[in-house]
Order: structure tokens, then sequence, then C-alpha cells
């Protein structure tokens, strides 16, 4: 029988099939998923800021940091880094509306997580990102697949 797991806001989780992970009510927050496609394995970090401050160096709630985590914690477990492929989901643009220093954070978050993977040297293969409205995302450990469903539109697959 399949579990799911959910992964909340700052947090990161790993699983093998034929478990899955969520992450719920991603706005301008972006999960950064990644699989083996050979063991089945797979990870989630659901990153609220795009970068930690110099005195922090794992840290969840950060896209590079949590990224560069997970990336060993899936390693740590058997997962090979150059089999390892990548999909971006999230980073709307949630405050379009204030003039505030956040309001395109979301932006900030999908730019980091890429550099992040490029300097890791993992394939993104797949992005749901940007726009301005709400997605949830669950990772299928048996395919890879990551199934969207986002407010007031069709729900996809990448």
């Amino acid at each position: 029988m399949r579990e799911q797991r959910i992964v909340g806001i700052g947090q990161m989780a790993t699983c093998r099939a034929p478990d899955r992970l969520a992450c719920l009510g991603l706005g301008s927050c972006v999960a950064v998923i990644f699989y083996d496609p050979v063991l089945k394995i797979g990870g989630v970090i659901h990153a609220l800021l795009p970068k930690a401050p110099a005195n922090c160096d794992s840290d969840e709630k950060y896209v590079d940091t949590g990224t560069r985590k997970l990336v060993k914690e899936l390693m740590a477990k058997g997962a090979i880094k150059e089999r390892l492929v990548a999909k971006l989901v999230g980073g709307a643009q949630m405050f379009s509306n204030l003039s505030l220093s956040i309001s395109d954070i979301g932006k900030h978050n999908v730019v980091e997580a890429k550099k992040t993977l490029k300097e890791l040297g993992i394939r993104l293969i797949a992005e749901d990102t940007e726009g301005n409205r709400g997605r949830s995302a669950y990772l299928s450990t048996e395919s890879g697949r990551v199934t969207i469903e986002t407010a007031f539109a069709p729900t996809k697959t990448i």
C-alpha cells in the first residue's frame, strides 16, 4: 500500500516507490523535485526563500542550501547524482498588488533553483513555474511524474 507524505514549507523529504510526496499550496514558494529513475527514489524540498544568509549552510527553507542538502540525502540513500533529474513547481507572483520587496520573491526562488541545479550538474527536465496562481504538486515515485493542481485551471502532469 502506498503512502503520501506532505512536505510543508521549509521541509524536505525523500521516499521510494510506491510512495508519493506532495507539496500543497505552493504560492511564491518553489518545490524542487528530484527523481532517480533506476532506484525509483525521489525527493522534494518546499523552499520559501531563494538564498540562505552567509552563516547558514543547510536550512531547508532556502532554495540554495536546501537543494544541496536534499541531493546529499538522496545520494546517501543510494541515488546516483548523474541519474538524478529535476522538476520545478511554484514560484508564483502572489503579491503583485503590493509594492514590497517580496513582491517578486517567487521569480527569485525559480532563478535560484535553476542556478543551484546548474552548479550541481543536475538536469532540469520540466517545470511549471511563475504566473500568479497557487499550485499543489504530487510526485509519483513509481513513474517520476509530477501531477500539478492549479487553482482555476486543469490538472496537468510534467
